[in-house]
């Protein structure tokens, strides 16, 4: 089982104020770079103040209004890893009750050179962030064209946010925008699409899961047979037979089992028996909240 954690620390050094037009927000964002990237602050910086200066929400700090307060950092996973741009802020006053959380976080790669980043990719990926960042404060505003901003951004922490939305809120009619993500290459994006796939879909996505199945890894296989189970029907009833008497992993026979006698019997496993694959992070406020 895999469980997300926080993917950027922020230090947030103020409130955002209130922007009660809906208007552009100043931000101001101090940078945290690693030692091995001490050299990048003029490149970095210069790429989020362009991406700001183009931000239809956001604007550079020093533009009228009041500033939002924030950070960016660059990491890499391991030496030979590409570099991820990091960027969270304040959620701006106006939108703190539309929202689940204090602040927002948006991340993008910085390219596919694993020694130095281009100035070219730092600019890309600063756009990139910034626009997941503008999606998701279009989504607090009731403007839906920010969820697929996010399911198309390739950016796994976006994809995410974008499946809590879609889950807190029981946005079936989203589901079938889902489906493609099963062949994410994110195992993280992977088991949450199952997740919320066995919570919004519907027959069809059943369908759609069993024809998918065997190009899953082991747990996302597990988020499987878990997702059908809450689905049910002849599809999921009828390959949950097949992997219950075929399953050569001994844990994955018992979890389609399992799986299996919910199905039959239309009652889910509870919460203690069917831990939850993947923590998705919180984005806006949803009807259950």
């Amino acid at each position: 089982m895999i469980r997300l954690r926080a993917a950027l620390a922020l230090v947030l050094f103020a409130s955002a104020c209130s922007e009660s037009d809906g208007g552009r927000y100043p931000v101001r964002l101090s940078l945290a770079l690693p030692g091995e990237a001490a050299d990048l602050e003029s490149p970095v910086s210069e790429a989020l103040q362009a991406a700001l200066r183009d931000s239809a929400i956001f604007a550079p700090d020093g533009a009228d209004g009041s500033t939002v307060h924030g950070e960016a950092t660059l990491t890499r996973e391991a030496a030979e890893a590409p570099w991820i741009l990091h960027v969270g802020m304040a959620v701006p006053d106006d939108l703190r009750s539309k929202f689940a959380v204090s602040a927002i976080t948006s991340s993008a790669s910085a390219g596919t050179d694993a020694f130095r980043p281009s100035s070219e990719a730092l600019a890309d990926a600063a756009r990139r962030a910034i626009t997941g960042l503008e999606a998701q404060c279009r989504l607090a505003r009731g403007d839906a064209s920010g969820l697929e901003v996010l399911l198309s951004s390739g950016e796994p922490s976006q994809i995410l946010v974008a499946l809590r939305y879609v889950s807190d809120r029981e946005a079936r009619e989203h589901a079938s925008r889902l489906v493609p993500l099963l062949r994410s290459e994110d195992t993280r994006v992977r088991m949450a699409v199952l997740d919320v796939l066995g919570t919004v879909g519907t027959f069809d996505h059943a369908a759609a899961i069993v024809r998918e199945v065997h190009r899953l890894d082991p747990g996302a296989t597990r988020e499987a047979y878990r997702a059908l189970a809450r689905l049910g029907g002849t599809d999921a009833v009828g390959f949950l037979r097949f992997a219950a008497a075929n399953e050569d992993d001994p844990e994955l026979r018992a979890e389609a089992e399992r799986a299996l006698s919910s199905a039959l019997s239309g009652k889910p496993p509870s919460a203690a028996e069917v831990p939850r694959g993947v923590d998705l992070p919180k984005l806006a406020r949803g009807h259950r909240q």
